[in-house]
């Protein structure tokens, strides 16, 4: 009779391998973790974006007053005027730079040479960016002076990460 009991049972049969779906707690916790590391490296973007983008502005506002003074529509002073007050709105506006703001004359010069961490406004061409604009008879090498320029405003974005840093710090 046992034997009989015996014959009557089914084979025996493995259980299915567990699917793919749901995922274990492990892969839910990587899933969190890449979806938040996407989110903040998004965010980055857009914020380093959003704080080029006035650079860029200033940088193509920059290359016209450049390309009128060529075709003579703007004399040298008013070249060295509309350059002088563009350095001045980028470094209050887009760098936060508060000393830019009284700043006039040779402490404007210096703040210049500091961004641009060469003495090429106090020293050099640049000079005509301050007090030597208001002469009745200058002298200018505007050549050099928008070499200048350019050199400063492709230094900026650099220079603010150094100007805050340096706030931070004090």
């Amino acid at each position: 009779m046992a034997a009989d009991l015996l014959q009557q049972l089914r084979d025996i049969h493995v259980p299915e391998p567990p699917g793919w779906w749901p995922p274990a707690p492990g892969w839910w916790l990587v899933g969190a973790l890449l979806a938040a590391g996407l989110v903040w490296f998004g965010w980055r973007l857009i914020r380093a974006e959003r704080r080029r983008r006035p650079l860029r502005h200033a940088r193509r506002l920059y290359h016209d007053l450049h390309r009128r003074h060529l075709a003579g529509e703007l004399t040298a002073r008013e070249y060295l005027d509309a350059s002088n007050e563009l350095i001045k709105r980028v470094l209050i506006h887009a760098l936060g730079e508060r000393e830019a703001r009284r700043a006039t004359g040779r402490v404007w010069l210096e703040l210049l040479d500091r961004h641009l961490e060469e003495p090429g406004f106090t020293r050099g061409p640049g000079r005509a960016l301050g007090d030597e604009r208001f002469r009745p008879e200058m002298e200018v090498d505007v050549a050099a002076v928008h070499g200048l320029v350019e050199r400063l405003l492709a230094r900026l974005p650099a220079a603010s990460v150094t100007t805050s840093s340096r706030r931070s710090a004090s």
